[in-house]
């Protein structure tokens, strides 16, 4: 009989599935738009900014190459379109302060497959993780990759340092100089650890990655340096002790690329074998089940890499108990990711409380925070803050600017304590957001209930949307309609190329699900100049639209868009009550749509699709009842001139 302990084990496992299953969509978000988080009091800025309106620093040296070229033509095998989908090939490369360069070549996928693109979205579902990894390649994984590179490869040690002393502007002197002490610090033990010494008799070093996304950029950046003699006089390879590489990422078309990455840093290794590399499914998981998954590595990794991993909240605990169970005691983690809001502190707050909440033992790790750890990245900031043009425009350091977060394992990991500390501070956290939010529901003007996909296919029908209109969602949900408009848009015979769409949801965690589903459409056709299609999700209430529609701003940027001001299609599906609280607002929309027509023909017609339910005492001008279920898209037309 199983006892009383087990079965809380299995409903707090169960429970831990279904809290991940639910997150996932607002972790997504998190990942593609670098918001902050859901109670973020630092945005510095809000709407304006997103994680690709700005190109990143370039610690490494990233191109396109031609698999036809001469000096490329060896990987044309790896470019092939796959069930996957199209792939680039590209030449990363790093040169140090010395002249010093290691250059090593990658896959990364170029455009997602019609089946790739279906099973995007519900990667949740499938894998029980999101698919940030296969989108695109994220930029404080290349900065850790040439911290590392620099760190073995530069001559220079203490450039490091002069670069925190002149260029920590944001700091005291004092802060600056105990940031060089942890830099230093760092850079010995990392020192100790990769490099061969008669001091060490140790001839090898673990390493693992987490999360390593398609590329495993910090990864396979070491071993390629360890296979490599470099140039300007630097040895790597002779330096280097071997390299017992893990990458891991929660997505099997992760791991699958980086299996055919590694291969292809085989096949180039004109040198003896200094390394090994295998490639791994494994989930951050914080319950038994994760446990198992560990114990192959338990306590065994020298040296513990992440990057853009920790604004991830809702698996906060469970990317901590994975460092805490594969790390070795005198052990280093190096997380590389930008602040986010409140994730990253948030996840240090959860470090803080592990180290502090047994009496009876030492800290687990020691933690410090460094945030002038690179010299390009620093120059790059400090200048960026100082300017207000050009790229400087599009840039938060909030979002894009990368810090590392290092940890030093002091002591053995204890399931029992350690990670019932983290389950609980995780837990307890998402319990009090949860009051939060519920105390904001009964404002709402409808509950969730999803459209179903033929009804959504009929309704974009019925508005026959053109490449000039503006489509909002009033109560958008998680954004589906949005979704297969865009998707429509972005069709070589799409009758609406460069449609804008905006949708508004009440509710937090939809909205930020929603905003994540558009993002990720948009950087799957990035490459795509023929069209200039867009989308924004509000979190807000429609309501607020009319004070919103107050002022008419010359920003016609998709986040600026009013339904007042500029809505030309609106899809709804609220209940009765919430269509009688909008009718003035859709009927104004209307009338400044009609007034705009006098002045210049080309703007559509304002027309509206409620789904289910009528809009009261309107009359419709078409009613289709063709979808799943034969439920009603009331489609109306010059409202501004009924009752």
């Amino acid at each position: 009989m199983a006892s009383s302990s087990d079965d809380k084990d299995k409903i707090t496992d169960e429970s831990h599935k279904k809290q991940r299953v639910k997150a996932r969509w607002a972790l997504l978000f998190k990942a593609l738009n670098g918001s902050a988080s859901t109670d973020d009091g630092d945005n510095n800025g809000g709407d304006s900014y997103s994680m690709n309106s700005f190109p990143g620093f370039g610690v490494l040296q990233r191109t396109v190459v031609n698999v036809n070229d001469e000096e490329c033509n060896r990987y044309q095998y790896y470019a092939i379109a796959d069930e996957i989908g199209e792939w680039n090939i590209i030449r990363n490369s790093y040169t140090t302060v010395a002249g010093s360069t290691i250059q090593f070549y990658t896959r990364e996928v170029k455009k997602q497959s019609h089946q790739m693109k279906k099973e995007a979205l519900f990667s949740h579902r499938k894998y029980g993780v999101d698919n940030t990894g296969n989108v695109r390649v994220w930029d404080a994984e290349s900065t850790l990759a040439g911290f590392l590179l620099d760190m073995i490869l530069d001559k220079e040690k203490d450039h490091n340092d002069n670069i925190v002393l002149e260029h920590g502007i944001d700091s005291s002197l004092e802060d600056r100089a105990a940031h060089v002490v942890h830099l230093s610090s760092l850079k010995d033990s990392l020192h100790s650890m990769l490099l061969k010494s008669d001091d060490d008799q140790r001839e090898s070093c673990n390493i693992l990655e987490l999360g390593a996304g398609q590329a495993g950029l910090a990864g396979l950046a070491l071993v390629s340096a360890s296979c490599s003699p470099g140039t300007n006089g630097e040895d790597a390879a002779g330096k280097l002790k071997e390299l017992l590489l893990t990458l891991t990422d929660g997505h099997p078309n992760c791991v699958k690329n980086n299996a055919v990455c590694v291969q292809m840093i085989t096949e180039n290794n004109n040198t003896h074998n200094t390394f090994s590399v295998d490639t791994k499914l494994l989930l951050w998981d914080s319950s038994q089940k994760g446990f198992e998954s560990c114990k192959p590595m338990q306590e065994s990794v020298d040296i513990c890499l992440a990057s853009d991993c920790v604004h991830f909240q809702e698996f906060h605990d469970g990317l901590f108990v994975t460092v805490g169970r594969t790390l070795a005691v005198n052990g280093i983690g190096l997380l590389c990711q930008p602040k986010r809001g409140d994730s990253l502190n948030n996840f240090m707050s959860l470090v803080n409380h592990v180290n502090g909440g047994s009496q009876d033992s030492e800290p687990l790790f020691e933690m410090f925070l460094l945030e002038n750890f690179h010299p390009k990245v620093s120059r790059m900031h400090n200048s960026l803050i100082s300017e207000k043009d050009g790229t400087a425009a599009s840039y938060n350091p909030n979002w894009h600017r990368p810090l590392l977060l290092c940890l030093k394992k002091l002591r053995h990991y204890d399931e029992k304590i350690d990670g019932s500390l983290a389950r609980n501070y995780v837990s307890t956290s998402k319990t009090n957001k949860e009051k939060e939010s519920y105390k904001k529901e009964t404002n709402k003007l409808a509950p969730y209930n999803p459209t179903h996909s033929t009804a959504q296919s009929k309704a974009l029908e019925l508005l026959s949307l053109k490449s000039n209109d503006i489509l909002f969602d009033l109560g958008c949900g998680d954004g589906r309609l949005l979704v297969m408009a865009l998707e429509g848009a972005f069709q070589e015979d799409s009758a609406y190329k460069n449609l804008r769409c905006v949708g508004i949801e009440y509710d937090q965690a939809l909205a930020e699900s929603a905003e994540a589903n558009i993002q990720e459409v948009l950087a799957r056709y990035d490459g795509d100049r023929s069209s200039s299609t867009t989308a924004c999700i509000r979190w807000d209430d429609v309501l607020n639209e009319k004070e919103r529609g107050q002022i008419e701003s010359e920003d016609k940027a998709v986040d600026q868009l009013t339904l007042l001001n500029h809505a030309t299609a609106v899809f709804v599906y609220l209940l009765p009550d919430g269509l009688r609280k909008i009718k003035p607002l859709l009927r104004e929309a209307a009338k400044r749509r009609r007034m705009q027509r006098q002045l210049d023909e080309s703007i559509p017609p304002f027309r509206i699709v409620s789904y289910i339910f009528s809009i009261p005492d309107w009359k419709k001008t078409a009613v289709d009842n063709s979808s799943k279920g034969g439920c009603a898209l009331n489609y109306y037309e010059d409202v501004d001139l009924l009752d």
